[in-house]
């Protein structure tokens, strides 16, 4: 192949990868599905029967698989992402509430609301490898990029837990808000959500030194851009986002979205802020730059994706 070939094909895969398209998973708990949402066009895809109750998801780009905690069934599907089918059920035991994968996509890590303890997915073999105890009523769940720790909010004792990731033993436990629930990290921050404190707590990873800063009523999940200039918390009695000046710690406007919003994730590729709608039975898009509020796509009935729940390729 000659020089001018190639430097053509290099152009068309940049071309490529730079057009793909952000696709959003939005599990419905009041429906029993997962709506496929293209962000691009604006419009739900195809919508997938799963198990009962769906709350979390977690993404493995590794294995393009989606995995989704069914609460009301005690299981964990397994979408296959390029057929957009569920290739497996994964019996829990509990009530299987957060989900997120290990920083190297090997294994996924799933929260017994019921029975207080985290239980180890290996993607694999996609089978339940090992379970350890953890604080109370664990929910929000998130690993760092280095490798190095999962972080666990309990929800009915008031703290974050953080394991090393290579043996999941015991590192630290922080005491935050009352009824932590979302977690987000950025860089070296960990942001916590304090659901009946109406505030979230930031964890500085490095030094574990702690700050509070107040949002709207009942506040669920949590974003930031990666430069850690702002975050973004769902207020699901709101019905709006609050946005954060990290800088300035303190919130500076309220972004009315659809009732009850609980999900939210992040694409700073496409500069847009996606969060999901219980009471409205949609999902709500909102420009990133501007923060303002751009339009609705409805979804299925009582729409939560509890995690990190855009796929980009």
């Amino acid at each position: 192949m000659n020089f001018k070939k190639l430097i053509s094909l290099a152009l068309y895969l940049l071309i490529c990868a730079c057009s793909s398209t952000p696709i959003a998973y939005i599990t419905n708990q009041g429906s029993d599905t997962v709506s496929i949402v293209n962000l691009k066009e604006k419009k739900v895809i195809q919508e997938i029967s799963v198990g009962k109750g769906p709350v979390g998801i977690a993404i493995s780009l590794k294995k393009s698989y989606a995995f989704i905690t069914n609460s009301n069934d005690a299981s964990v599907n397994v979408l296959d992402l390029q057929h957009n089918r569920i290739i497996k059920t994964i019996k829990i035991g509990g009530t299987p509430v957060g989900i997120t994968k290990s920083t190297n996509e090997d294994f996924i890590y799933v929260s017994d609301w019921f029975n207080s303890e985290i239980l180890i997915i290996e993607t694999k073999s996609l089978t339940i490898i090992k379970k350890i105890a953890v604080g109370k009523s664990p929910s929000g769940m998130i690993c760092d990029a280095e490798g190095k720790y999962l972080f666990i909010s309990n929800r009915d004792e008031n703290t974050v837990e953080i394991y090393n990731q290579f043996d999941l033993n015991l590192v630290k436990k922080i005491k935050v808000g009352n009824h932590p629930y979302g977690l987000f990290l950025s860089k070296n921050l960990l942001f916590v959500v304090n659901v009946l404190d109406d505030s979230i707590s930031i964890v500085n990873t490095q030094s574990f030194a702690t700050e509070t800063i107040k949002v709207g009523d009942h506040p669920y999940g949590v974003v930031s851009d990666t430069r850690n200039q702002f975050a973004f918390v769902t207020n699901t009695q709101d019905d709006n986002v609050s946005v954060i000046d990290l800088k300035m710690k303190k919130e500076i406007k309220k972004i009315k979205v659809g009732g009850n919003p609980e999900g939210i994730d992040i694409d700073e590729r496409d500069n847009i802020l996606v969060t999901s709608n219980w009471r409205s039975d949609s999902i709500s898009i909102i420009d990133l730059a501007k923060h303002e509020y751009l339009y609705e796509i409805k979804t299925g009935k009582q729409s939560r994706s509890f995690g990190q729940f855009i796929k980009i390729d």
